[in-house]
């Protein structure tokens, strides 16, 4: 039986991770293949959760190939990011959220008996009712039972970062993904976002993407590309894949998107991860949630929370986060009560 993490425990393992971590990066820059290989070799050793097992088992295997594309992808990675950035944000995310998180996570569903996602998606509009405040509470009440990352898509461009940037740095050992609607960035807002070490910032592929993963990437930021899909080919995927300017490309299925096509795009996806042909980290989104989601607990929970304040149910039904008597707990438990009810019918 495998105890729980005391925080005593969690800080001093992170810390050494993080003193292993800065050792990788410095010895990556001066012998990328082998540092690659040993930083493997050291994740799985550090690996305890399962999710970490599997990904470092996977990543000892595909870079046993020296003409490996994700050794050009790692190499950009410590040339384009700031160093601080990528040892914060691979921490928070490989250790604070699958190792430490993740055993939160499988104590608290063990002992109430409802399940807790690993992650939760925030819509947000500076102008909306679902406000930074809200926001906050939620990630508190998250945190306190093992959800340390947090996707957040902005519906506009704020006038005034300062409040959102406050949020990401207010919880520095939490991993933040802030996907950016196709608007144009300027260069206070860059360099603003660029102090903020533990956020991952993705462009749309649209209209403006190329001119912010620019800016983006003058302030050493760690960036991201996203599109939203209907339905796609092979060739498409082969193509965005190439001509995509960041280390990540995350695919989001539109409403309407057909099961279908969604799991098409997923095995593909997954298959050009196993055998990549570009130094590019694919990812659909929701599809790739689920199967950490499984491997954390063995089920799947998702929670998307619209800039109103509202998410659905697996019924279908609504709820509201902006209710008086919400918490985070209950609304897990009405996710799982409505789940088990739509497996039973």
């Amino acid at each position: 039986k495998q105890e729980v993490i005391s925080l005593k425990t969690e800080k001093v393992t992170y810390s050494l991770i993080e003193a292993a971590v800065n050792r990788g990066i410095k010895e990556m820059q001066e012998d990328p293949k082998r540092s690659v290989r040993k930083l493997a070799d050291l994740g799985n050793q550090f690996a305890r959760g399962r999710f970490q097992k599997s990904f470092f088992e996977l990543s000892q295997t595909l870079l046993q190939d020296d003409d490996c594309p994700y050794y050009t992808l790692l190499s950009r990675l410590t040339e384009e990011i700031d160093h601080e950035t990528l040892k914060r944000f691979g921490v928070n995310l490989g250790y604070t959220s699958w190792t430490y998180g993740a055993q939160l996570i499988r104590a608290y569903e063990k002992e109430h008996g409802f399940e807790v996602p690993w992650t939760i998606f925030f819509h947000y509009h500076p102008q909306a009712s679902f406000t930074l405040s809200h926001m906050d509470s939620l990630i508190r009440e998250g945190r306190s039972i093992g959800i340390f990352t947090y996707f957040l898509r902005l519906e506009t461009i704020p006038e005034d970062w300062s409040t959102l940037t406050e949020l990401f740095c207010r919880y520095e050992n939490s991993a933040f993904l802030l996907f950016l609607p196709d608007e144009e960035l300027n260069e206070d807002a860059a360099g603003i976002l660029s102090e903020c070490h533990n956020v991952l910032i993705s462009a749309e592929l649209s209209t403006c993407y190329k001119k912010n993963i620019s800016l983006l990437k003058q302030k050493s930021c760690l960036t991201a590309n996203h599109h939203y899909y209907l339905e796609t080919d092979d060739e498409t995927l082969s193509s965005q894949l190439k001509g995509c300017e960041s280390p990540f490309l995350f695919l989001l299925a539109q409403n309407g998107c057909s099961h279908a096509d969604q799991e098409q795009l997923a095995e593909s996806v997954y298959q050009l991860r196993c055998h990549p042909k570009y130094p590019v980290f694919p990812m659909e989104l929701f599809t790739d949630h689920k199967r950490i989601d499984h491997i954390i607990s063995g089920k799947t929970c998702f929670m998307e929370i619209n800039s109103d304040g509202t998410f659905s149910l697996p019924d279908g039904s609504n709820l509201s986060v902006l209710e008086p008597e919400a918490s985070l707990p209950s609304l897990l438990r009405e996710i799982t009560l409505t789940a088990s009810c739509e497996t039973c019918s």
